[in-house]
């Protein structure tokens, strides 16, 4: 008897002393804005590697008028180029960010704007949209799994 009354409290008791403590979905939220602000200013400092770093080996690159591009070697590749264009800048900055319920997964909502030389040198400034989706990766580490922008285009 005593032995089934050890079982039926300290099971139980020690099944609640494993959970994890609940996630914090607003610290969340705001680890991916911290990110985002760094790794905005990796690119602005066109940082390759630094740059680089915030997509997931596996992410997916969606830049206008381009076909997507998949995994860390061919993003790599891309901004590496755009890197290399004369006058190249880019910056953005987040409005949104919403962080699944289970917190590992994440969106996030922003503007952006591309500087870029045209063939006689004078430089263009676009603005544009763009969302993210973030994955939180084993390490604990927030990276963006999938990157699309397009031009803001114009008011209806």
């Amino acid at each position: 008897m005593r032995l089934l009354m050890l079982y039926l409290f300290a099971v139980p008791a020690l099944l609640l002393g494993c959970s994890s403590a609940p996630m914090n979905l607003e610290t969340e939220r705001r680890a991916i804005l911290a990110r985002d602000q760094a790794w905005a200013s990796a690119a602005a400092a066109k940082d390759l590697e630094r740059t680089v770093a915030y997509w997931t080996d596996d992410a997916t690159l969606m830049p206008p008028d381009m076909t997507a591009l998949h995994g860390k070697v061919a993003i790599r590749q891309y901004v590496a180029g755009a890197f290399q264009a004369p006058g190249f800048g880019v910056t953005w900055k987040a409005q949104e960010v919403v962080v699944s319920p289970g917190g590992r997964m994440a969106y996030e909502i922003g503007t952006n704007q591309f500087t870029i030389a045209d063939s006689a040198g004078v430089l263009h400034t676009s603005a544009g949209k763009a969302v993210a989706v973030w994955r939180k990766d084993p390490d604990g580490v927030w990276r963006c799994v999938v990157d699309i922008w397009n031009a803001a285009g114009g008011t209806h």
